[in-house]
């Protein structure tokens, strides 16, 4: 014999997180609560959009000029050690060449991605370079020039003057995966920066 369900509720917000509550009862979610506050607290449906919301996917791109991914390495890695505000090099930032400029790359959430971007346009003082950054539905261009964050541009605009490798990362028909493994600028030591750098300028 089975026992009736207690009453759904229905409509509205407050209604939505009482069902969810309702349905998980007596499931567990993440172990006891530290204290009492913790145990009464109820889990609703809007701390599972919050909490999943830094695991969607995400890319970064910052698009340069510089003529080998070797030199921006280098670049990237001095550009740290400039730095007076304790920016650092994300992990999982690689650099890779492309026919039409070096690019780093890295699957980071906003944030981290801004402060590649500011990293690598602190080393590249005369010259500026965009970060295009993608997670789900939005994609976003900003301008870098000696480490400080400029406008923020139309994508499709200055898209069109990159590499099609950009475009393809951006849109999805490429990931970060077939570029290869790429050069990390952060296990670089200043001497091999500075030797990089240098190699760099005389070409490829």
């Amino acid at each position: 014999m089975s026992t009736a369900e207690p009453p759904r509720p229905s409509g509205g917000d407050d209604d939505i997180d009482a069902e969810f509550a309702r349905l998980t009862q007596g499931l567990d979610l993440g172990g006891e609560a530290e204290d009492a506050a913790e145990e009464s607290a109820p889990f609703t449906v809007e701390d599972i959009i919050v909490g999943g919301d830094d695991e969607e996917p995400a890319i970064a791109v910052v698009a340069t000029s510089v003529a080998s991914a070797k030199a921006l390495a280098g670049a990237i890695r001095l550009g740290r050690e400039a730095r007076t505000d304790g920016a650092d090099i994300p992990a999982g930032a690689r650099v890779h060449d492309t026919g039409m400029g070096a690019i780093a790359v890295g699957a980071l959430q906003e944030d981290a991605a801004h402060e590649l971007a500011a990293v690598t346009s602190t080393a590249l003082q005369r010259n500026g370079v965009v970060l295009f950054w993608r997670k789900g539905d939005r994609m976003t261009a900003t301008r870098y020039k000696a480490g400080e964050r400029g406008d923020d541009v139309s994508p499709a605009i200055v898209m069109g003057a990159m590499d099609e490798v950009v475009e393809q990362l951006m849109l999805g028909s490429a990931d970060v995966a077939t570029l290869g493994e790429g050069y990390d600028p952060a296990v670089l030591t200043r001497d091999e920066a500075l030797a990089w750098i240098a190699k760099g300028r005389k070409g490829r």
